[in-house]
Order: structure tokens, then sequence, then C-alpha cells
């Protein structure tokens, strides 16, 4: 089995799911990771499949591009690259941001999760009510010489700067 990676956006619609999944099992494909979400009003979706060694990513792209076209959605479909295996002692936990909203946010903890050598595995924002406040969640990966506390002290300069709270939590499988 191969592991072939898509993505799809357009105007958010029933049935984009269900149009795209059914093109993947017609091609003996299985969903391995999926992540999807309306933003604004577009819906994105992301997939990881397995499919037989002699589906290529031509074949699953021709699959799916008649269904893709009839929903209006942008299409991307290629090999998936080999995943990332992080060590056994690597800590994940939760950046959580909260603030009032302006531009810069994400850049400014990204910028410095990066500089600590801190991989981000997901992440999410959105800006809410009125004025808009901005939530942004991070789930990271944390280099071996790094703990949790050590990042927050880390980003409390950004934090400030920023004018946002922002606290660093274990992650709990069981909660994400």
């Amino acid at each position: 089995m191969r592991e072939i990676a898509v993505t799809a956006m357009g105007a958010d619609r029933p049935g984009i799911v269900a149009a795209l999944t059914g093109g993947l099992v017609a091609v003996g494909g299985n969903l391995d990771d999926v992540r999807a979400s309306i933003l604004g009003g577009s819906f994105a979706i992301v997939l990881l499949v397995r499919v037989p060694d002699d589906v290529t990513a031509g074949d699953v792209r021709a699959a799916l591009q008649p269904d893709a076209d009839r929903l209006g959605m942008g299409l991307w479909v290629g090999d998936a690259p080999p995943p990332a295996m992080p060590g056994e002692d690597v800590e994940r936990c939760v950046v959580s941001v909260y603030g009032i909203d302006h531009p810069g946010i994400v850049h400014a903890v990204a910028r410095d999760l990066a500089a600590h050598g801190v991989n981000i595995r997901d992440l999410s924002s959105r800006a809410v009510g009125t004025p808009p406040i901005y939530t942004l969640a991070v789930e990271v990966d944390l280099p071996p010489a790094l703990s949790a506390e050590a990042l927050r002290v880390a980003l409390a300069p950004t934090a400030e700067r920023s004018r946002v709270e922002l606290a660093v939590t274990p992650w709990d499988e069981d909660l994400l």
C-alpha cells in the first residue's frame, strides 16, 4: 500500500465529504487521517489515504476530479511525504492564546515556536464577538531540552508585546 495526500477547497455545501470519499473508495483507498474545516464560507479538507501499490496519484486525481469540478472545488493530489517520527522523549503540549484581535498574533507565536525548535502539529484559530476576540490553539511537540514551563516563560515576552493571554498546558489525548 502507498499513501497519497489530497487537498480540496471550495464553497461550503453539503455532499463534499461524501463525494471525495466515494472517489477514494472507488480506487481502493482507505483513509488514514483527515482534517476538514469551514474557513469563512469555504470548506477545506486534507486527506491522507492508503491505496493499493498499483494506484498512482494520477489515478486518484482522475477519480476525484469530476466531483471536484461539479462541486467547484480546487483539488491537489500527490504522493504523501514519509511521516515524521518524533523521538520517544518528545513532550507534547498545547499553546493557547486569547486576546483582542489584531494582525500578527499567529506570526509572532509561530516565529517564537520555530526559534525554539518547537514543531507545530495542529493549529486552529478564530476571531469571535464584537470587538473581535482572537483565540488560537496550537498543539506542539517540544524538543527534548525544552519543557512546557520553559516554553511558557520563553513565550511570555511575545504574549506581552502582542497584548494577549498565553498558556502552555500538557497535551491530553483524551481531550483533543
